[in-house]
């Protein structure tokens, strides 16, 4: 028992929101590889009693939303997020905590994050899909980020969220590519980043170990075994 009268067995669990849309096998592998257990959402309650939620978001902005409404998971995500409970989004799982997306016009998104996602403008000369490594300017103290440094981590999206006056309280760090957008944002312990951690390397697997340890210190990103690292082609290509 801790001191916080959670067993060890429940402080070693993440629950992870797959919607069904696409393989997340990457991220899971990553959550094992860390010694943490992974506790699926079945049902909309699965979401509320979580202690720690990762939601890696595939398959497009209106897709994805259908789905979320059609599982009843949508109250029960925004009440977690709104509660300020321990929450990773990744890719997709990023840009729909905003108000909604040019990709799917008309559809409402979370609408956690004031702000649209709109579309790299591929007239500026910009190869779309964004895909490959990238760096990060992280614009506020966190621990969130504190492995990153000047490393690179793998991006793969074609939409973006840019910072504005309304969501810069919001934005943990930006990414330039074809001018800057937001590349991972935080409030309390709400996390989403709009990078891939999973297929990051090393230094993927310390910012989800920094996530399921609380965000305390962590080691050095060479620490760990790069040749054991678990890894699965990208597939989120919002």
């Amino acid at each position: 028992m801790s001191r916080s009268g959670i067993t060890t067995s429940e402080n070693r669990e993440v629950t992870l929101l797959d919607y069904g849309v696409g393989n997340v096998r990457s991220v899971r592998n990553a959550i094992k590889y860390l010694g943490f257990e992974v506790r699926e959402v079945t049902k909309p309650e699965d979401i509320l009693t979580a202690k720690r939620l990762i939601f890696p978001g595939v398959g497009s902005y209106g897709a994805a939303m259908d789905i979320l409404k059609r599982k009843d998971f949508v109250d029960p995500l925004k009440e977690y997020l709104a509660e300020g409970k321990p929450f990773l989004g990744i890719c997709l799982g990023l840009q729909l905590l905003f108000e909604g997306s040019e990709e799917s016009s008309g559809v409402e998104g979370l609408g956690v994050v004031p702000g649209m996602v709109t579309a790299f403008d591929p007239s500026q000369g910009l190869v779309v899909p964004h895909m490959g490594w990238n760096g990060l300017e992280q614009r506020k103290p966190s621990a969130a980020l504190g492995c990153v440094e000047d490393k690179r981590v793998y991006f793969v999206h074609s939409f973006r969220a840019l910072e504005t006056e309304k969501n810069s309280e919001w934005v943990l760090s930006t990414t330039d590519y074809g001018g800057e957008f937001v590349s991972s944002i935080q409030k309390g312990q709400v996390t989403a980043m709009q990078f891939h951690p999973e297929k990051s390397g090393a230094v993927g697997l310390e910012l989800f170990k920094s996530f399921l340890e609380g965000h305390e210190k962590v080691p050095e990103a060479t620490s760990l075994a790069v040749g054991a690292l678990p890894t699965v082609a990208p597939l989120c290509l919002m």
